[in-house]
């Protein structure tokens, strides 16, 4: 699945932004609520620019094959709850971001903040792992010239059988 490598790179791509953002902000003597602020942006700015939009435009949540014929429906209903949940966790990762410029640094919104953040990186997984999990394997296969007439030949014999 295309949209799930994709998607996978985005978000690998964000946790490594972060790392490198962690040891910057360390060397730099940054205190914690400043680091907050930067994640919660890096954070929001990342979903919201990158990784909700492969998950709509992409289809990232669809596999490609399915035998049954329900699972298509039930596919776009997952898809649609997971992206209405990223984008309202992104949403609120920007409104604490703004209340702890706003107000200051208070125990209460650095904890839902990072309360928010786990959340989103919690359900970030579960999008990453139920696409591991169910993608459709690949069914195709290089045949050689040989392997190619043998192939042909055995359905020209099989159709003339159903004649």
């Amino acid at each position: 699945m295309v949209g799930m490598a994709t998607l996978q790179t985005e978000i690998t791509r964000w946790e490594t932004d972060l790392a490198i953002l962690e040891d910057e902000c360390t060397s730099e003597g940054w205190t914690a609520p400043e680091k907050l602020l930067i994640t919660l942006q890096r954070t929001a700015g990342t979903y919201r620019h990158r990784v909700l939009p492969r998950l709509v435009a992409d289809s990232a949540l669809m596999l490609p094959a399915i035998p049954d014929n329900e699972a298509p429906a039930a596919l776009s209903t997952y898809s649609a709850v997971v992206t209405g949940e990223l984008a309202q966790l992104v949403d609120r990762l920007d409104e604490l971001r703004l209340d702890l410029i706003r107000f200051g640094r208070t125990d209460q919104l650095q904890l839902r903040a990072v309360e928010t953040l786990g959340a989103l990186r919690a359900l970030g997984r579960v999008v990453l792992r139920f696409g591991r999990e169910f993608e459709a394997p690949r069914l195709t296969a290089q045949l050689t010239p040989d392997q190619s007439e043998q192939l042909t030949a055995a359905v020209h014999t099989f159709e003339k059988k159903l004649r």
